[in-house]
């Protein structure tokens, strides 16, 4: 974990971190340039739609011109599946 709390529904998911803020750290489970992201043009007509997801745990943000930002911060860590060993 990164010594933060893990966000909540108002706080961001993604922060940047390292020296001089050249990665970018997931808040929910620690992740350390694990992200991916992608910028295309909107559904609303105008503007951009973006979305940020930590390949780790699973964490996404979203934006649209329509909704706004909106975060879902996975579980961690990750629930075990009662079928697993």
């Amino acid at each position: 974990m990164t010594g933060q709390p893990p966000p909540n529904a108002d706080e961001p998911i993604f922060t940047l971190c390292g020296p001089d803020g050249a990665s970018i750290c997931c808040r929910v489970c620690g992740a350390v340039d694990q992200i991916a992201s992608d910028e295309v043009p909107s559904m609303a007509g105008y503007g951009e739609d973006t979305y940020t997801r930590c390949t780790r745990c699973g964490s996404v943000e979203t934006t649209d011109p329509i909704f706004g930002w909106r975060p879902r911060p996975a579980t961690w860590p990750p629930r075990r599946d009662h079928d697993e060993p």
